[in-house]
């Protein structure tokens, strides 16, 4: 029995390093997952290592997809959850003898979503995650739209008020300062503290909220909704921009509470898009949007290379 067609993934997530074999279907025939080490030369080191364990499993995968947390630039990868200023990380990885495509997270699973997940069928799709902060893929007539430099999709760092909260990059009012997980978590703490619930001793979790929210608590369903209201907002922008058919979402925020959010999202952005028909749906691929992504890249430049 012939070797099915596949590609690599690689993910370079948070805490672990995690790679797949992954057929143009989506299916994951192996997959595995180390602790990503700290510094570059150990993370160097881990894509190696899972680049042979899977041929060592299927030796005719077609190459390899890597997605890395940052903006890949023709200086290096610069990337703040690595730690990583310019690393010269493809110049790393010259003695792969495999071919092999660098990409970023984002744009891998917006590539995952399209090829594998929800957004089959569409040609044009934004990738949302809703997370620690906000950040996007952003896949145009059927391929990943990097811009000039490599910084496209960095969407929480668009102003939305002139007079907001400081961000970490430096300006005032980003997005991702009122519409992330993060945020959320902000006015749950000063919920918390300005005593909407009297009865709880200790700060509630995100999570609690939620629970609290499905179970009928009315405060805990406003704090829910009003980051919905403002991640409205600048899904509208986007739509605005690039008019997609759909955007997918996902990072913590949106999937644990859709629910609860989708409805209102959706009217929200009805209300302020121009886009008579955008879909806003929820990922399908999950945490394996990107690893997925990573390897349906290889496969496309395995086709254009026959």
């Amino acid at each position: 029995m012939s070797e099915p067609r596949c590609a690599i993934g690689i993910d370079l997530g948070g805490t672990h390093l995690r790679w797949a074999v992954v057929t143009p279907l989506g299916e994951r025939l192996y997959q595995d997952r180390i602790p990503r080490g700290r510094e570059p030369e150990a993370v160097v080191a881990g894509i190696h290592a899972g680049i042979a364990r899977c041929r060592e499993r299927f030796p005719a995968v077609v190459g390899a997809g890597i997605a890395v947390p940052g903006i890949i630039a023709a200086e290096g990868v610069t990337s703040n959850n690595l730690g990583w200023h310019d690393f010269p990380l493809q110049q790393q990885l010259e003695d792969i003898s495999l071919p092999h495509v660098l990409l970023n997270d984002m744009a891998a699973g917006a590539i995952g979503e399209l090829d594998c997940g929800r957004a089959r069928g569409f040609k044009n799709v934004i990738f949302l995650t809703v997370s620690t902060g906000i950040g996007a893929g952003i896949i145009l007539n059927g391929d990943v739209y990097r811009g000039a430099n490599g910084f496209a999709g960095e969407v929480g760092h668009t102003v939305v008020d002139l007079n907001g909260l400081l961000c970490g990059c430096g300006r005032r009012g980003c997005w991702e300062m009122i519409a992330s997980g993060t945020a959320h978590r902000r006015r749950v703490r000063e919920a918390f503290q300005s005593g909407t619930w009297p009865n709880l001793t200790d700060e509630p979790t995100p999570a609690d909220i939620t629970e609290r929210a499905r179970h009928g608590d009315k405060a805990a369903r406003a704090l829910i909704l009003r980051t919905a209201r403002y991640l409205g907002i600048g899904v509208s922008n986007l739509a605005n921009l690039y008019d997609p058919e759909a955007v997918i979402f996902t990072g913590g925020f949106a999937r644990n509470n859709w629910d609860i959010i989708h409805d209102y999202l959706d009217n929200e952005v009805s209300e302020q898009a121009f886009s008579p028909n955008l879909r806003l749906l929820l990922t399908e691929l999950g945490d394996d949007a990107g690893l997925v992504g990573a390897a349906a890249l290889a496969l496309r430049a395995g086709d254009r290379g026959k």
